[in-house]
């Protein structure tokens, strides 16, 4: 199993699971935590996958918007209680939703093109034919 694919199978599980324990936060205080804890390996996963992609000759520019996506993730978990609180601090969870689900699709979307990416090197490989075979 390629290390994209496996990345993008932990981003998923943690994804869903820090969802499930932040949609449990409203009812219990304490899963806030654990919430932060799978938040976390989403944007770990995210980190290395977009490492990957920047040292990927085709994949450069999604892997720096990757790097910096995977910072902003969890500066913006830790901070999001002390913006605009109020009645409208709604705007801020639901911003906050989506990019915790953005930073999920983000891993998916680099590891589908870097798949794809080596696969097309695969086939290209291949309509050249071995090398060894055409100096014999």
């Amino acid at each position: 199993m390629p290390v994209t694919r496996l990345l993008q199978i932990i981003a998923g599980v943690c994804g869903v699971i820090a969802l499930t324990f932040g949609l449990g936060t409203y009812t219990h205080a304490d899963l806030i935590t654990i919430h932060m804890l799978f938040g976390l390996l989403v944007s770990l996963a995210l980190l290395v996958q977009a490492i990957l992609a920047a040292s990927t000759s085709g994949l450069r520019r999604l892997g720096i918007i990757g790097i910096v996506y995977a910072l902003i993730v969890p500066i913006f978990g830790v901070t999001q209680q002390m913006i605009w609180v109020g009645n409208w601090h709604w705007l801020v969870e639901a911003a906050h939703l989506f990019v915790g689900v953005g930073a999920i699709m983000l891993v998916g979307t680099i590891a589908a093109r870097f798949l794809r990416l080596r696969k097309s090197a695969a086939v290209s490989i291949a309509a050249i034919g071995d090398p060894a075979r055409q100096a014999r």
